[in-house]
């Protein structure tokens, strides 16, 4: 991955015009990853993003959601081990202008709609709640699924062809604990073209 990007700075930096019309970069945070974003006119933008997350991440969504699967019936938790996961994200964004006096750049906000989909491989541990106790592990692979909200700020430098932002998303699951609602948020940085 280190080498994707690295390849893409080089080939943006050589960039001689920029019509900024596209931007290409990393988002850090949850999910991890790269996002595309096309600015369209009248103030809107597409943006996809491909990205990961840390095995600490959701901890608590993982504990939750062991109770929820029939095959566990009759097994307390112990633990669980996130050993992979991959995100999909497609978003339809509304932007914004932040008029600010004296201001090198454009400072922008912008909120939108969109959907996540996201597949996981999860590692369970647990034991029988009766005697004699044994302790299982088993791995299952977790799909979710659901419409997302986003609201967030961005500032693209004057002088240079970059974009910062942050964001925070909360997502409506309806796979596969439906109705449940998920919370993500991440920082970046963007090049445009």
């Amino acid at each position: 991955m280190r080498g994707v990007i690295v390849l893409l700075v080089i080939v943006l930096a050589s960039a001689k015009v920029f019509a900024q019309d596209h931007a290409i970069g990393v988002r850090v945070g949850n999910p991890i990853g790269i996002v595309y974003k096309r600015y369209l006119q009248n103030d809107r933008a597409v943006e996809f993003g491909i990205g990961t997350s840390g095995s600490g991440w959701n901890s608590n969504y993982y504990k939750k959601s062991f109770g929820d699967y029939k095959r566990y019936d009759n097994y307390d938790y112990r633990s669980h081990r996130v050993r992979s996961s991959v995100y999909f994200q497609g978003r339809y964004l509304f932007q914004y202008d932040i008029p600010i006096e004296g201001m090198v750049g454009e400072l922008d906000w912008y909120w939108g709609i969109g959907a996540v989909l996201k597949f996981g491989q999860v590692d369970f541990t647990y034991q029988n709640q009766d005697p004699p106790y044994n302790v299982v592990a088993d791995s299952r692979t977790d799909i979710d699924f659901g419409p997302e909200g986003i609201a967030g700020m961005e500032y693209t430098f004057e002088d240079i062809p970059l974009t910062v932002f942050g964001e925070v998303s909360l997502m409506l699951e309806f796979a596969d604990r439906p109705l449940v609602f998920r919370t993500f948020a991440g920082v970046g940085a963007r090049f445009n073209f």
